[in-house]
């Protein structure tokens, strides 16, 4: 009996074992699929039990090499039991190694083709591994090319999964060769992404949705992804289809303009929206990284951090906090919670606070260890206590806000709260304004048909957060309100802006907060 892999090491390894049921569905589909597709060599990177290896060789018989590689010695074992047993034996060629130090481009090369590349990757991202500390990782590298500031803030955390796809398709060379996976439904879009937008080889492509929750007891969207290698013209679209029962897709995806789009057509009829608005700056919410500390609820007039500590200090630094879930749930014109609020612009001195507010000082100072020890890399050589996503758009007045975790492109109107502006956590995105009558403007302009219908065509509603600052960036306020017919009104609120804008800029050199 295989020995149960500890918890750790699971999770390390992303280890889901693929059910031998799926595994066949999976693959006769792909036969049905693809009927001029007889692939001579088999590989699964990371084989595991061997489900899918097992299935393509029942089911591509004529392939004349079927290979597994396999880190855990255990899987090796249990599968070579199996393995012994077959007519075929000779077939399969069993590895016992690393996935990442195996110089797959080389071992590639010496196999007939065409080739399929099968299997499970592992579910599991960089930073999932990182926190574990384990080392089933590959030789870090920001590979999708982030800024700076999009790498330290966290967005160059990857799926493995989607590395490895990714270079499996770079490591087959010939047309009409391919790979078939299960993986997230979010990394199969990536890939495809990251491949339409390189143009380095040319693909056809399909998604087949499946039961994760069924199969794996995993609560996330994912699918059997085909990519095939062809010398065809670049078609820059992928079929969805709901279930392996499906003759005809119930949706696709595409990629126009350089953007991922769930609606194309949609997104086609609305592409005059598209651009940046210099005008209007999404931003997104406070991060801090602290919220036991930086975070406070208030219940009968006592403030309480998330210790527990009922706690006693000036009001100079305190701000209504509202959460995604507050913006989410349409719970805005009061709150029970508080963010305190160090900086009004990021890297400002925060010595001033032991002056103006001794006991804010104080509180900070007793849990200054917790605060020192946040690992996030925009905290380092900062003022002590810092911040990060403040500035004089943070205070002002109004604002009008959207969650990004919530399934709806509900754009919601904040309003201050006991005479003070709201503040929010870091995954709400918001427009600051400075007056109410703007406010409600661009409330009716983003809520309006044509603005919806161009960002919902662009939203992947499976993913965990389908509201982003990237999207939001890409709607162009100004030519919205042309279309509607209200660019007098957005002349008006962009002239008054900029007059706000440059009192703010002149009085920033004289903060002393």
């Amino acid at each position: 009996m295989i020995k149960e892999v500890k918890n750790t090491k699971k999770w390390e390894f992303g280890d889901f074992q693929t059910p031998s049921v799926l595994a066949y569905d999976a693959i006769d589909y792909l036969k049905r699929a693809y009927p001029d597709f007889n692939p001579q060599t088999i590989i699964e990177p990371t084989c595991g039990l061997g489900a899918f290896l097992i299935a393509s060789a029942d089911t591509f018989i004529d392939a004349s090499a079927v290979i597994g590689v396999e880190i855990e010695e255990d899987y090796i074992l249990a599968l070579n039991k199996k393995i012994v047993l077959r007519r075929d034996v000779k077939r399969f060629d069993i590895k016992h190694q690393d996935l990442f130090t195996t110089d797959w481009a080389d071992y590639i090369s010496q196999k007939n083709h065409p080739i399929l590349i099968v299997g499970n990757p592992p579910w599991v991202t960089s930073s999932d591994i990182g926190r574990l500390k384990g080392s089933n990782l590959p030789e870090k590298s920001n590979f999708h090319k982030y800024s700076g500031y999009e790498a330290i803030t966290g967005k160059s955390n990857f799926d493995i999964s989607e590395w490895m796809l990714l270079k499996q398709l770079e490591w087959l060379p010939n047309t009409g060769d391919m790979i078939a996976m299960l993986c997230k439904t979010s990394v199969a879009r990536k890939i495809l992404q990251s491949v339409w937008k390189e143009e380095k080889f040319n693909i056809e492509s399909r998604i087949i949705k499946i039961n994760a929750l069924k199969h794996f007891g995993a609560a996330v969207d994912a699918c059997f992804l085909i990519v095939r290698k062809t010398n065809n013209s670049i078609t820059k679209n992928c079929l969805i289809f709901s279930d392996f029962k499906d003759k005809e897709p119930n949706s696709s995806l595409g990629f126009h303009q350089g953007i991922m789009v769930s609606n194309a057509p949609s997104f086609n009829c609305q592409k005059n929206l598209l651009g940046r608005d210099p005008n209007y700056v999404w931003r997104s919410g406070i991060k801090h990284d602290c919220s036991k500390i930086m975070e406070l609820k208030k219940n009968g007039g006592v403030l309480n951090n998330g210790l527990g500590e009922s706690i006693e200090i000036e009001d100079d630094y305190l701000y209504p906090l509202l959460k995604s879930s507050d913006i989410g749930n349409a719970r805005l014109l009061k709150t029970r919670y508080f963010a305190l609020v160090t900086q009004r612009i990021i890297g400002q001195p925060t010595e001033a606070i032991s002056k103006r507010a001794p006991r804010t000082w104080s509180y900070l100072k007793r849990h200054g260890k917790r605060l020192d020890n946040r690992k996030s890399i925009v905290y380092r050589d900062k003022p002590r206590f810092s911040i990060f996503g403040v500035g004089n758009y943070t205070f002002t007045p109004w604002k009008i806000a959207i969650s990004g975790f919530y399934k709806t492109l509900k754009f919601q109107i904040i309003s201050p709260i006991e005479n003070n502006p709201v503040v929010f956590d870091d995954t709400v995105y918001f427009l600051n304004t400075y007056s109410e009558a703007e406010t409600e403007f661009l409330s009716n302009i983003l809520n309006s048909e044509p603005a919806q219908e161009f960002l919902e065509s662009m939203v992947f509603w499976d993913d965990k957060r389908p509201i982003t600052i990237e999207l939001l960036k890409r709607l162009h306020l100004g030519n919205l309100a042309t279309l509607l017919k209200r660019e007098t009104e957005y002349e008006h609120f962009t002239q008054q802006r900029q007059v706000h804008q440059l009192g703010e800029s002149s009085r920033q050199l004289e903060i002393t907060f």
